[in-house]
This record gives structure tokens, sequence and C-alpha cells, in this order.
């Protein structure tokens, strides 16, 4: 196992996310566990950069994310975040009108290995928008999700009224952003906003073992499917079928792509590396 923290910047708390690669797998955990793991502006630049190292290792194929404590995250801590939007901010941050919400959860979008979510306790506000930005979300039976933005004079962030119709249609989005009332874990299976769910105390090595089902596979594969998946809401239906034949025929002249045929004649489990 490889572990990683990054010390603040003033040196006076834990570092806000913790992260460690196991058996190909980068398990990245929100550690603000006093304020429920609410995001700062630290904790949001080192999951930006925790992202691109997952795109850029060839360690990593793919990305488990959870919270330390009673909770996935709480929310967004708005004070620490306001000053890193303020004057002192980069200047993209100050003129793209995203914001570190927006640029995150774009990044978490276009990231190239998959995202596992594992919620334990609540995922609320910019958590509730964190976790819907995961490919698949495991969550434990005392989770609890939901924006409650609309309760606060506010409307939604972290990418929440994009993803949310995409995973639960649109009637049912409306439902959930206008109420802002929070739902249980078994309501959120029955909606599909969760995967699976499992005792707490299961919750975290559920994620993993799912995440380790994905290490072993065809990483170049997993990222095409990935890439295929996000373009299929941007794109006309031609534009996007000669963008999926195009995916298929780089993938067919890959050495993994061979190995998954090969494999499968000699009857065999295949060994793929990412080549």
């Amino acid at each position: 196992m490889v572990a990683r923290t990054t010390d603040p910047p003033d040196g006076t708390e834990e570092a806000p996310l913790l992260t460690a690669i196991e058996d190909g797998v980068l398990l990245a955990r929100l550690n603000r566990p006093q304020a429920m793991n609410a995001l700062n502006g630290h904790a949001v630049e080192l999951l930006l950069d925790t992202v691109a190292e997952a795109n850029e290792s060839d360690e990593v194929h793919a990305l488990v994310l959870t919270g330390e404590g009673r909770g996935f995250c709480a929310g967004a801590d708005l004070g620490d975040l306001a000053a890193h939007e303020g004057g002192d901010a980069p200047r993209h941050h100050r003129v793209d009108r995203r914001g570190l919400s927006g640029e995150l959860a774009e990044t978490l979008a276009r990231c190239d290995v998959p995202i596992v979510a594992a919620v334990n306790g609540a995922a609320v506000g910019a958590g509730f928008g964190l976790a819907l930005c995961c490919d698949v979300r495991f969550l434990g039976e005392s989770a609890r999700m939901g924006s409650v933005f609309i309760q606060r004079g506010l409307a939604a962030d972290y990418g929440a009224a994009y993803w949310l119709p995409r995973i639960v249609g649109h009637a049912r989005a409306v439902e959930l952003l206008y109420s802002g009332d929070l739902v249980d874990a078994a309501r959120c299976l029955e909606l599909g906003l969760a995967s699976e769910v499992v005792p707490d105390d299961e919750l975290l090595e559920r994620a993993l073992v799912y995440a380790r089902e994905i290490a072993v596979g065809p990483p170049l594969a997993y990222t095409g499917v990935r890439r295929l998946l996000m373009r299929a809401s941007e794109l006309p239906m031609s534009h996007f079928l000669e963008y999926e034949w195009t995916t298929q025929l780089g993938l067919l002249g890959s050495e993994d792509a061979q190995e998954g045929f090969r494999s499968f004649l000699e009857r065999r489990d295949p060994h793929f590396e990412g080549r």
C-alpha cells in the first residue's frame, strides 16, 4: 500500500483528504470528521489533485471515495469556500463562472477511471452532489442523502441538478430538489440512488471489493465505456454513434483486446495490462 497525506497550508489541522493506493484502487477519504467532512477549499483542491493522479498513474484503475467518521460529507464549509472564490482565488476561479464546485464536478465527470462512492452517514448538500458525481454508490444502512439547498434559499451545486434527473428521472429529481428532504438508504435503493445497501461496518470493504474487481479488468475499455456514457448525454445520436465506433475501433487494436479474445479461446481468465 502507498499512503499519502498533504499537510494543510497553515499546518494547524490534519489534511482534509487522505489517500492510499492498493491493488490498483486509489482510496480517498474525506478527513474532517469533526465537521462531518464538510468540504473546504483545501479539500476540494486535494480532490482535484487526486483525480489528476488517478488519470495519470498506471497504478490506479479505480477510485473509491468515502468519509472518515460518522458522515460521508455534510455539505460545504461556506465561509472557507467563499474565501477561495474571492479576490485571493486563482484568476480562472474568479472568471469562469463555475467556481470550485463546478470545477470539481466536471473533473470527476471527465475522470478516466471508474469512481465508487462508499456513503457512510449523511451525504447532504454538496456531499449529495459529490456522491452523484460517482459512477456507483454503495450506502451503509444508516446513510441519508439529500440536497437541502431549497430549505436554505439556494438551488443546487456540485452537479446535483445535472446528474439527479439522469439517475432517477426528471419527475423524481424535481421532487427531491423541490422538497430538499433527506432520503434514507432503503428509499435511495428504491429510487436508484444506491446500487446496494450494506451494514455500516461492511460498507468500505464492499466498495473496495467492487473496485478491485474493476481494477483487474481492462483499463482502456473501462475508460472507453466511461467516456461513452458521458458523451451519450452530450451528442446527437448520429455523432454519438460515430464516437462509439471510433472508440471501439481504437480498442480493437489494443493488446488487452487481443488478450481478451485469446483467453476466451483458451478458456482461461484474462490478464489485462492497459495496453
